[in-house]
């Protein structure tokens, strides 16, 4: 409670209203039972009205007497409801506000995880963690921190209440007590192991569901439903399994709890009758205490509620913890230097014949185009005896060492496994090498600031990704344009025409997924992207991998554009896109093996095709690249 009470503080006065409107309903809660106690000892009884109570109605009749007291006890009970219910408004309002700064915090810690994190971690239990597990912050603030100051403070009031009216039987009454915490503490651990194996238990049937419906195609067409049934089947029997044991061990814990409100009350009916009879309590005390006694042990009650819930909330909030303290393996220096145009005030040269003109309108935060160039990254991509592996006992890449000028376009081929998406995954730093370095122009990539870096990449991966929403909004991608902008960028990647043929154009939503498009529609969104970020460094992921010849040729139509006046590092074996090239990286086991210029292949070419077939590439080289 001391570590999630940061993200309800800020939200102070919420809670002092709420504590305050809680001290007034204890006030009136404590009052409800003496209309009654009066009605008995002064109307029923020959015992006279207190002198405050005879001062303010007079000397009336009985009948008179009852309406006043029948109407105190209407009034006692409307307010202590309206007081409870504004209390438990405000307490809601700030546990929800809670709840919210949590989800926030934990979907930014996801964000700045790096990408091993997430391939080591089943989405659908981090699903279950940001969603699900969040709510026992909200938990723990209302029915941990608002109940145990409600009972602790009804408990207080009522102790002092009922000592005035009788000290042997408030003791008696408060004994209680150390059994009830004790059943607690007993309880409380076993409660908290089970409700944990219960959420784990849980996860693992949201991690399988969300695992089976993304290979739902593969699933179905190997007819694989009766064996994924049958493990879902066995998931679900674990997680009742596990919620049956945590709900056993809480329905013994409530039993214990019974029996001690139990042996409580049954002393204090037995000693307040004998007081009555003796002449110590008159009815109307007794039936005060016996009140005072339920709403005694109604916080008690509540406390114990209270040792549960923490019991059950402290799993949820562990689980929420152990993704806010996983430390960020790809983290920001704190002197980070920023990416800013050299040179300001001279002339720039100007762009080259047949250089991509920008499609975007530039905002102050856009890179700057110089010839090609990125203001503020002059110079070429340089790896100096990179090491790295997704696993530290087996390195992908083995002491890669090579260079790119800037404005270069380098080809990096090899066989499957022998890097080549890993080194690209570099660039932007969805990794960090664990030895050597990456640098632009002499700067390690790790001493920039890493949301100016990747400003300056458009990547564009083998798998395309677009986000549920509209074409318009996808080709943005959280880019400030206009539609003139995004249209333009989507001429430019031959996505226009049927974009044009979706039911609203620009504004179709293409839904989660992006069933409704081809893969080849989906790259060329993809590539509209690149064109719209205008980007000044460009990374191609096996860009064409799985389309069909159509959408190859608009694709390659696209690329042959994006790729001109831009460095451009692009992981492919398919001729007509390395048709154009400065350079040529071959990768095998994590080692760059050798370097080619593109007299290699017009010197050769039968030669250097047979390398990219050895490779994994085209069969035959084309008539003509497009």
């Amino acid at each position: 409670m001391r570590r999630a009470w940061r993200f309800f503080q800020d939200d102070w006065l919420l809670v002092l209203g709420a504590l305050g409107l809680l001290v007034l309903g204890i006030g009136a809660n404590l009052v409800k039972p003496w209309p009654l106690a009066l009605l008995v000892d002064s109307v029923f009884g020959p015992h006279p009205l207190p002198p405050w109570l005879r001062h303010w109605i007079g000397a009336g009749p009985q009948a008179g007497l009852v309406a006043v007291l029948a109407g105190l006890v209407l009034a006692l009970h409307a307010a202590q409801g309206a007081l409870t219910a504004a209390q438990n408004y405000l307490a809601i309002a700030a546990g929800l506000r809670g709840l919210r700064r949590v989800r926030n915090e934990v979907f930014a810690r996801l964000q700045r995880l790096s990408l091993r994190f997430h391939q080591g971690t089943q989405s659908g239990d981090t699903i279950y963690r940001a969603t699900w597990d969040t709510y026992a912050f909200q938990t723990l603030f209302q029915q941990g921190f608002m109940t145990f100051c409600t009972a602790g403070l009804s408990l207080l009031l009522m102790v002092i209440v009922m000592w005035r009216l009788d000290g042997p039987l408030t003791l008696v009454a408060v004994g209680t007590a150390p059994l009830l915490f004790l059943v607690m503490r007993v309880f409380g651990r076993e409660m908290q192991s089970r409700g944990m194996a219960a959420q784990q238990a849980d996860s693992r049937v949201a991690s399988l569901v969300q695992q089976c419906l993304a290979a739902l195609p593969l699933i179905q067409s190997y007819g694989q439903e009766p064996l994924l049934l049958h493990r879902f089947g066995a998931q679900t029997a674990e997680a009742q399994h596990r919620r049956l044991r945590q709900h056993g061990a809480e329905l013994v814990y409530w039993l214990a709890v019974s029996l001690v409100f139990a042996v409580g009350t049954a002393a204090i009916i037995g000693l307040g009758s004998h007081q009555v009879l003796a002449g110590k309590l008159t009815v109307g005390q007794l039936l005060i205490f016996l009140a005072y006694l339920s709403q005694l042990y109604d916080p008690l009650n509540q406390l114990s509620h209270v040792g549960a819930t923490l019991s059950l909330a402290a799993s949820g909030t562990q689980r929420v913890f152990a993704i806010l303290d996983t430390p960020e393996e790809v983290r920001e220096a704190p002197d980070a230097l920023p990416l800013e145009p050299p040179g300001a005030g001279e002339a720039q040269p100007s762009a080259p014949q047949g250089a991509c003109p920008p499609v975007a309108d530039q905002s102050s935060s856009s890179p700057r185009r110089q010839g090609g160039r990125a203001a503020g990254l002059e110079g070429g991509l340089v790896l100096d005896s990179v090491w790295f592996g997704y696993q530290p006992e087996q390195p992908v890449l083995r002491g890669v060492s090579l260079r790119v000028p800037l404005g270069t376009t380098a080809a990096l081929i090899g066989p499957s496994g022998a890097g080549k998406s890993t080194l690209l995954q570099l660039l932007p730093r969805f990794y960090d090498p664990a030895k050597g370095s990456v640098s632009w122009n002499g700067v390690d990539l790790r001493r920039l600031r890493l949301a100016d870096l990747r400003r300056q990449i458009a990547l564009v991966m083998q798998e395309p990704i677009l986000l549920p929403g509209t074409v318009a909004e996808n080709i943005a991608c959280g880019q400030t344009a206009s539609s003139e902008a995004i249209a333009a960028a989507a001429r430019a990647a031959q996505a226009e025409p049927f974009i044009q043929r979706l039911p609203q154009g620009y504004q179709t939503v293409i839904g989660e997924g992006a069933a409704r498009l081809s893969l080849g529609e989906k790259q060329r969104l993809n590539l509209a992207r690149a064109f719209l970020k205008d980007a000044p460094i460009l990374v191609l992921d096996e860009p064409a991998t799985a389309l069909d010849a159509e959408s190859e040729a608009f694709v390659a139509t696209a690329l042959a554009r994006l790729r001109q006046g831009r460095t451009v590092l692009v992981a492919s074996h398919r001729p007509w896109l390395l048709g154009h090239l400065d350079m040529i990286l071959v990768l095998d086991q994590g080692r760059v093996v050798e370097t080619g210029a593109p007299a290699a292949l017009e010197a050769n070419p039968a030669s250097y095709y047979a390398r990219i077939r050895a490779c994994g590439g085209a069969p035959d080289p084309p008539v003509s690249a497009p």
